[in-house]
């Protein structure tokens, strides 16, 4: 058993909330009055805006474009837009059947789909000023305020279509994709295997694996994946139409890359996710596979099961949800007394779903939004995956919460530096953990903490490779086939794991329950995330002043684009040979644990 010992007296904690209260930080119920009050205030809002300066000159003259941009700003921070929304996809999250909740977030994206048609006419107002105009609207003195913003509607501006075809995409978006993807995660949601004589959700077991013994793993794993096979059929239809949509849409805008919208979105380059991959392909895998080879030695095998891929080398450390709470805050308020009190808030506020439970969407996220509370989803389970999951999706909030002391344009932040973010406080859990626990318990923890990052590194590179295929292949045939997708996955799935681990023909069908592969490349943020606060966190371990760096980065929000905030803590993310050196660390942890396991074989 881990006994952990705070560093530091900690304040007084009031009563944890583990469950969402969406009656108090939302609506009492979908009967509220004050839903309707919020879509009719926000309608109001953004017809006046409308009306104001639809039809206007507001780019010719920069103390207009000032004006009409402060106000643009002010429309989009209003909370009424998007609190109904949240409540209605909040309620869903907790509960996939709940069709009523289901059907609101359909009457409100119908009901705003106009508006938001309308709308488009700022944005193509400012797409469509010419290149000496941008020039000098950026040196603007008057305009210091939105000069990153105006750069990024600049550099987006070539690949928009017209006013009409805009609206045209903007009023199929949600039947082209997020109704394709709801209908696989309701199925998914909705199914149920027998386990230890009772009926267990699916979601539920893919939590549970973890927490089981080596020997039985491959049994529960096989029962998902034979769920994951019959569902297939339907997530082979889902992926040839959202990528086909995709892909068409791609082609119209003039996009080069699969890949060339989601460095933009995320304020990136394509060279610096080129150069990502490349290392992580090249060095990368090469590591994840000395490491699973390393690992059959040590249990004295010729290869492991895909599905024990995960299990510790011996007991895992049992964590359960209020040492982890204790764990986290000792970490947050020893970093700043700031970080601290965003946890303990979000604790007793009900802005933390802790449980997994029948119906309740798998996997964990933080959600944030201007002028509204940050809200995060887990599946706790008492293991010390689940510590790393709280303080991954802790770093995320305390990333948002940080980020709100900017103006509405800037609170936000790239996907890149919002997964730096999470990796981050992952990490700096982990080495209090670490440096706390007995020489036997080091040994598991430096296991688990390789698996942990190759999870986050090498197979989410493989997953972006995997998601390249799928999208190069649907564009030259036309069409995929689940089995074609069942191969695909099984192929890359080995690129990074290597001969040590079994990946048979059934593990293929892991594609159907990966969400992220529906995300536009989203997975490469984890791996860049995770390489970058690995760096962080080596330079504050050397000097705990560099919390002042972490803060500025975190209080960055959205304020400029993702290798000028990276720069300006001293990392240069525009060098390919910078994600080569970050995965020096792993190969350190590799070499030890190699070390270990030898001297235990001897």
């Amino acid at each position: 058993m881990f006994k952990f010992k705070a560093t530091r007296e900690l304040p007084k904690l009031g009563a944890i909330k583990t469950e969402w209260d969406l009656k108090k930080l939302y609506y009492k119920s979908e009967k509220d009055p004050l839903i309707e009050a919020d879509l009719q205030s926000t309608e109001k809002a953004y017809r006046a805006f409308i009306k104001k300066w639809k039809g206007k000159d507001f780019t010719s003259d920069a103390k207009v474009l000032e004006k009409a941009l402060t106000e643009k700003e002010v429309l989009a921070g209003m909370p009424e837009s998007s609190r109904p929304v949240r409540y209605f996809y909040f309620r869903m999250v907790l509960n996939t059947n709940d069709s009523l909740a289901n059907q609101q977030l359909a009457l409100i994206h119908r009901r705003f789909q106009k508006l938001q048609s309308e709308m488009l006419f700022f944005k193509h107002a400012l797409g469509s000023v010419t290149k000496q105009q941008q020039t000098k609207l950026l040196q603007d003195p008057v305009l210091e305020h939105f000069r990153y913003y105006l750069e990024r509607v600049f550099i987006k501006a070539s690949h928009h279509l017209s006013e009409d075809q805009e609206k045209i995409v903007n009023l199929k978006s949600r039947q082209s994709y997020e109704m394709w993807t709801e209908m696989t995660e309701k199925i998914i949601g909705n199914r149920e295997i027998k386990w230890s004589g009772k009926e267990l959700p699916i979601n539920e077991a893919s939590n549970l694996i973890e927490t089981l013994p080596s020997k039985q793993k491959p049994k529960l794993w096989k029962l998902i994946m034979a769920q994951m096979e019959q569902i297939a059929e339907v997530a082979e239809h889902e992926f040839n139409a959202i990528i086909t949509d995709v892909r068409t849409e791609d082609e119209l805008r003039g996009y080069h890359k699969p890949y060339s919208a989601t460095a933009i979105r995320y304020e990136d380059t394509e060279k610096s996710i080129e150069n990502l991959v490349e290392a992580v392909s090249t060095k990368g895998f090469v590591l994840s596979k000395k490491f699973y080879k390393i690992k059959a030695q040590y249990h004295g095998v010729d290869t492991i099961d895909y599905s024990q891929k995960y299990d510790s080398i011996r007991k895992e450390i049992a964590i359960d949800f209020t040492q982890a709470v204790e764990i986290c805050r000792d970490v947050f308020y020893s970093l700043k007394t700031e970080y601290g009190q965003i946890f303990d808030r979000m604790l007793t506020n009900g802005q933390i779903d802790v449980f997994p439970k029948k119906g309740k969407r798998g996997g964990a996220f933080m959600s944030a939004e201007v002028g509204l509370p940050t809200q995060v989803e887990l599946n706790h389970v008492s293991n010390f995956k689940s510590l790393e999951t709280l303080a991954h999706e802790m770093g995320h909030a305390i990333h948002a919460e940080r980020s709100k002391q900017r103006t509405t344009f800037y609170e936000g932040h790239s996907t890149v530096t919002a997964e730096t973010a999470s990796t981050l406080f992952e990490n700096l859990v982990f080495d209090v953990v670490y440096k706390q626990a007995s020489v036997a318990q080091k040994t598991v923890l430096l296991h688990d903490r390789i698996t942990r990052d190759i999870a986050t590194i090498q197979r989410q590179i493989a997953f972006f490779n995997l998601e390249l295929d799928i999208h190069n292949t649907i564009n030259k045939q036309g069409a995929m086939s689940k089995e074609e997708f069942r191969k695909m996955t099984q192929k890359h799935l080995k690129t990074y794991l290597g001969p040590a681990v079994t990946v048979n023909e059934a593990d293929g069908y892991s594609f159907v329950s990966i969400p992220h592969l529906r995300y536009g490349f989203y997975v490469y943020t984890y791996a860049f995330g995770l390489l970058m606060s690995t760096i962080m966190a080596t330079k504050y371990k050397e000097d705990n002043s560099y919390i002042q760096q972490i803060d500025q980065f975190l209080t960055a929000g959205a304020s400029d684009n993702v290798a000028n905030i990276f720069k300006s803590i001293g990392i240069d993310t525009t060098k390919a040979d910078t994600f080569t050196k970050a995965l020096k660390a792993q190969e350190a942890d590799i070499n030890t644990f190699a070390k270990l396991v030898k001297s235990q074989l001897k």
